[in-house]
């Protein structure tokens, strides 16, 4: 006896429910994976570029005026001339003058440079702005770990309005 075949019963229904489905298990799993990463962002202020020259404010000739350039010898420490340490260079070219803080074993020290900012800290606590230079040579890390110790801990801040500025004035 001869059996009949069955005939199957095209599929009626929506052809997107299956991927529909797909997208539906997608999103949670995705939205969860989104936790696990996370973006940091850095607050830095760009220089501002314009033609005419600055209009200083009268208390601008008091001000500290922290700017620290980083080359390959080491840390160069530029301030007002009326708030110069002893420990600073007394040329006016960071490129004639060697290093305030230079190198130790062929690295940059960080920890000197710390303490050479807490000893500013302590004569200007009202200060909070500091301009950081690199050369061009420098890499990022170096200059990223300069403006973290140069800002400080959280509950003690140091210098926490960093500029960047290129290359070596």
């Amino acid at each position: 006896m001869a059996k009949k075949r069955r005939q199957e019963e095209p599929y009626e229904g929506d052809p997107l429910i299956p991927i529909m489905n797909l997208v539906c298990m997608l999103i949670p799993l995705l939205l969860y994976g989104a936790v696990f990463v996370r973006f940091m962002t850095l607050t830095v202020n760009a220089p501002k570029i314009s033609r005419a020259p600055a209009q200083q404010p009268p208390d601008q000739n008091e001000a500290l005026n922290l700017t620290v350039m980083i080359t390959d010898q080491g840390f160069h420490f530029k301030v007002n001339p009326k708030h110069r340490m002893s420990w600073m260079s007394q040329a006016t070219e960071t490129a004639s003058s060697g290093p305030d803080i230079p190198k130790k074993d062929d690295d940059w020290d960080f920890d000197e440079f710390r303490r050479k900012l807490l000893e500013l800290k302590a004569d200007h606590r009202e200060e909070r702005n500091i301009i950081l230079g690199a050369e061009d040579d420098i890499q990022f890390e170096v200059l990223i770990k300069a403006m973290d110790y140069s800002r400080g801990p959280p509950e003690e801040p140091l210098f926490d309005v960093v500029t960047l500025t290129r290359g070596v004035v």
